[in-house]
């Protein structure tokens, strides 16, 4: 298992990568996304009238970066849409709980999915009692949130090469909390580790339960993202550690990233739109076309993005988005075989 998440994160990298300009943000069935040939960017009016309310379904808790980031855009978006939107959230299984939902639901084109790329990895992982891949349509990308270590206080270290050295002389001393070592979160430390020639003792937490042990002082180290941990470390709970990325971000100038310490490390949790087979054409074309034109257009939206250190470098559309999902299936597929 180890030299899998290993290989995994490596390769999820070598796509991943090719997004990202910057730590900013400048940057057993079928396994093809279905139906996916609209514009998944709206360049022309769409035929498709929203008169229902819309139901976005999030594959995690409340609270957590998938949930702030949509509840916030969806302020903007129910305005675009003309229409209300209604988000549920449906923890458990890296996304298998809440898609399972959703493959049960009506998708008659006012149903929705906003993911990361967990859910991806549990499908090639087999964890499906369905074919997600056959089903999944995509939709549009959104933001990406970097991937950053966060410490408590307290830890023998304060700054990331300190953090390296010590690791390097304690292997498996330092404690990080994980929640889907089997996904995205894991894959991003296994890449760090594998990068700067180290091992952490892993600790698998659930969601949320992560930062709260960090603080506590239970565990040393968790991965998250600044949306969801900027909050602490403004308060003193944790302080931030290393992101994993090509160059320092404005919003936290003094965290170092991974490149300028000589890693190839920078794997992030993208956060999307997607629906599902059933879904009419016309109804994802003029739901992408809304989300671009909110994303591109809302200068409240861009002050939201900057403040929790995110742009708009990630708003796919649904050609490129295809070829992101498609990657990270292929690749935990291949390797979980």
């Amino acid at each position: 298992m180890k030299r899998v998440l290993r290989t995994l994160s490596l390769a999820m990298a070598l796509f991943m990568v090719l997004a990202m300009t910057a730590c900013g943000g400048n940057n057993g069935g079928s396994s093809q996304p279905a139906n996916n040939g609209g514009n998944g960017g709206g360049d022309t009016p769409a035929a498709w009238q929203f008169k229902n309310r819309i139901e976005i379904m999030i594959p995690a808790g409340e609270g957590g970066g998938l949930d702030t980031t949509l509840r916030k855009f969806s302020t903007y978006l129910e305005k675009e849409l003309g229409t209300s939107i209604t988000i549920t959230n449906r923890s458990g299984g890296s996304g298998v709980t809440g898609f399972t939902w959703s493959h049960n639901s009506t998708n008659d084109g006012y149903a929705y999915q906003f993911t990361a790329p967990s859910a991806i990895i549990a499908a090639a992982q087999g964890n499906f009692d369905f074919d997600l891949m056959s089903e999944l349509i995509p939709v549009s990308g959104l933001v990406m949130a970097e991937g950053m270590l966060f410490a408590n206080p307290k830890v023998p270290f304060k700054t990331a090469q300190e953090m390296i050295d010590y690791a390097k002389a304690n292997p498996e001393k330092i404690s990080v909390a994980v929640d889907t070592p089997n996904g995205i979160s894991g894959a991003i430390v296994t890449e760090f580790e594998q990068a700067a020639g180290i091992k952490f003792k892993w600790v698998t937490s659930e969601s949320g339960e992560d930062t709260i042990s960090v603080i506590a002082g239970d565990i040393d180290m968790t991965v998250n993202t600044w949306s969801d941990t900027g909050a602490y470390v403004e308060s003193g709970d944790l302080i931030p550690i290393i992101v994993m990325a090509d160059q320092r971000n404005p919003l936290y100038p003094d965290v170092p990233c991974t490149k300028e310490l000589g890693y190839e490390s920078t794997l992030g949790y993208y956060r999307v739109f997607t629906a599902l087979q059933g879904t009419p054409q016309e109804a994802v074309d003029a739901f992408a076309a809304a989300v671009h034109k909110v994303a591109t257009e809302n200068t409240e939206w861009h002050e939201w993005l900057s403040a929790n250190g995110m742009t708009n470098d990630y708003l796919w559309d649904a050609a490129t988005l295809k070829e992101t999902i498609q990657n990270t299936y292929d690749t935990a597929k291949e390797l979980n075989s």
